[in-house]
């Protein structure tokens, strides 16, 4: 009567999912949560539909009662199943947040109704019947498991395409791929009824969520034995609606330096050790290994947390036995969160985690404990972020522009483009802020480019003579500086404006001296094609006299700090300095002058020319134009 040539594959992979399920340590996450409960229906689907089979093809073994009963449950569990496998969809679109809508609503009505039709075959002969003689037949109602389960497979697609911004490529194909399979396999079953096909469908989508969402592997650090950065980012997200959590974490001072002392084999040993330690000592909570001598402690009560940081000190005052005769002395510096931290946003609280690990690693003996200043200031950095994206990614990067005077007669001579955004509510935001996120982030050489451009474009559009001004200068950051096509791009977009490349001098910082070799090849490449080089913020970085002498700057700018410092103490230092580059041939700026004490003193040792607020504080280049124009 029917086919069970794939019933014995199934109970066996679904066996073995069941004991490597339980086998490796897994995050207490829903997702896992709901897999366990997939396999546990599936399991017990199969099972069902085996011995409702076996049954009815033997009926006269059992009673009538018996054969309803058998029967029942495995539609039971065959409407659940669907259901089952649509809510592991929405598990991963993260909708919990929804399920009081009303799409939500209507949602478990379909389940609720579907089953209720189902436990009434226990009396009546709704979705199949049994005669008198035991002959079964299907009954007015049997079609709607498949008008139930393709419900929840529409839905499923409809999700999946509505929030497919949610989740990664992968995942998306993965979520497209199982919800796929399982609609194949309900085709089949309507089209052979006679072979046990479908829960041959189910587990191949069990091993499509099983590979992409639920291999162990992927969240476990092999080193350490604990979870990895990947699970503690899926178990941060899974705590945002617990109140107060205790996350403790800690990083082993020095540990590079370390690693190189005792060897990595013996670090690698002594890594394994801790954790074992904390597995021990604390069976009750997670522990996350995040590399480079960094962990970290999860559990639900925070309260607890100054006491495991002390018992977690007592040992670490102790050595570590890594080997024969071989004791490892390591430090443990705490990252952890204050009392009633507001965790509801895990992305905050995994980027304030991380940033306080470098600042733990940089400071000498002090732990560092996030407060709601720490995630403020987290929150204004992921603001002033998308506002870089925002003005990058939409060519809105303003030029702005600030004046640079002659010291002899104070006339306007040149003038340097500075770079703006504005935040969501039109307010700029102050460059200190905004280009250190966006060295980090990869979009100052976008930034950068744009603020050529807009250079080139102005003094396309004006007559700069008679604004007054011979030459522009625009910054090239230090990451801006390495690319090798630099000088090409660069050189298309004076082409593009019809702009002389003297027309532009390009401003670089000491920074980008590091790799000498580089700058030298960098610079005559652009020079060859008539560009010139201006050393910006002379003083605050670390390139030395014997180095500029040789490098072809036609300007050095002095940094407003070591302007502002000569005020403060007037030694021979700035003098001399400036004499020595008048020596060189090298031209001087001094910047960050702000009143008319500064400008006579910097023009009397011997300063070319002067920028600062003094004379004007940056100004848009439209409204510069019009003010010296």
């Amino acid at each position: 009567m029917w086919n069970y040539s794939f019933i014995l594959p199934d109970f066996i992979i679904l066996f073995t999912f069941w004991v490597y399920y339980f086998a490796h340590p897994r995050l207490p996450i829903k997702l896992n949560r709901r897999f366990l409960f997939i396999l546990i229906v599936n399991i017990i689907t199969v099972t069902s539909d085996v011995v409702s089979s076996l049954a009815l093809e033997n009926a006269s073994y059992f009673s009538y009662c018996a054969l309803r009963i058998f029967n029942t449950i495995f539609f039971f569990f065959f409407i659940l199943r669907s259901l089952c496998f649509f809510l592991f969809t929405e598990d991963v679109l993260d909708l919990h947040s929804k399920r009081k809508s009303l799409l939500s609503l209507v949602k478990h009505f379909v389940f609720i109704f579907s089953e209720l039709i189902a436990l009434s075959n226990l009396f009546f002969d709704t979705i199949f019947s049994i005669s008198a003689t035991c002959i079964y037949t299907r009954g007015s109602f049997y079609n709607l498991i498949y008008i139930c389960a393709f419900y929840y497979l529409a839905l499923a697609f409809l999700q999946i395409l509505f929030h497919r911004k949610k989740v990664d490529s992968p995942l998306f194909v993965a979520l497209l791929s199982f919800n796929l399979v399982l609609s194949v396999g309900y085709i089949f079953r309507i089209l052979f009824p006679q072979y046990l096909v479908m829960n041959f469908f189910a587990l191949l989508s069990i091993i499509i969520i099983f590979i992409t969402f639920e291999n162990p592997i992927y969240f476990l650090s092999s080193k350490a034995k604990a979870f990895n950065k990947s699970a503690l980012h899926v178990i941060l997200k899974e705590y945002e609606c617990k109140r107060n959590p205790l996350v403790l974490a800690f990083v082993i001072r020095n540990y590079n330096e370390l690693r190189e002392i005792y060897s990595p084999a013996q670090m690698d040993r002594g890594i394994s050790l801790i954790s074992l330690f904390l597995m021990k000592k604390y069976p009750r909570l997670l522990r996350f290994y995040l590399r480079d001598g960094r962990f970290v402690l999860v559990g639900q009560d925070n309260s607890k947390s100054d006491k495991i940081r002390e018992e977690i000190s007592m040992r670490f005052s102790h050595g570590w036995r890594a080997g024969f005769d071989v004791d490892l002395y390591l430090e443990p510096k705490f990252v952890q969160f204050a009392d009633g931290i507001d965790f509801s946003n895990s992305k905050k609280i995994s980027s304030a985690l991380f940033a306080a690990f470098k600042e733990a690693e940089s400071l000498e003996s002090v732990n560092i404990l996030i407060t709601d200043e720490t995630l403020k200031g987290i929150e204004e950095t992921t603001r002033i972020k998308r506002a870089v994206e925002y003005a990058v990614e939409n060519n809105s990067v303003e030029m702005f522009l600030q004046p640079l005077m002659d010291s002899n007669d104070y006339r306007l001579v040149g003038a340097e483009a500075l770079a703006r955004i504005r935040d969501e509510n039109g307010n700029l935001i102050p460059p200190g802020l905004f280009i250190p996120i966006a060295e980090k982030n990869g979009r100052i050489n976008s930034m950068g480019e744009q603020m050529f451009e807009k250079a080139c474009e102005f003094i396309h559009n004006h007559d700069i003579e008679k604004i007054g001004i011979s030459w522009i200068n625009v910054n090239l950051s230090p990451i801006q500086f390495l690319r090798p096509d630099l000088n090409k791009r660069f050189s298309q977009i004076l082409g593009k404006y019809k702009v002389p490349a003297e027309k532009i001098h390009l401003e670089i910082t000491e920074e980008s001296m590091i790799d000498y070799a580089l700058l030298q090849k960098q610079i005559q490449s652009m020079r060859s094609s008539g560009f010139q080089f201006v050393l910006d913020d002379y003083g605050s970085g670390y390139s030395n006299m014997s180095r500029l002498k040789k490098c072809p700057f036609i300007n050095i700018k002095l940094d407003m700090g070591i302007v502002r410092d000569y005020f403060k103490d007037r030694d021979k230092i700035l003098p001399s300095l400036v004499q020595a580059f008048k020596q060189m041939n090298f031209t001087v700026t001094a910047e960050g002058v702000e009143n008319l004490e500064m400008v006579e003193i910097m023009k009397k040792i011997g300063c070319d020319f002067l920028q600062g607020f003094y004379f004007s504080k940056p100004l848009p280049a439209e409204e510069f134009a019009k003010v010296y124009g």
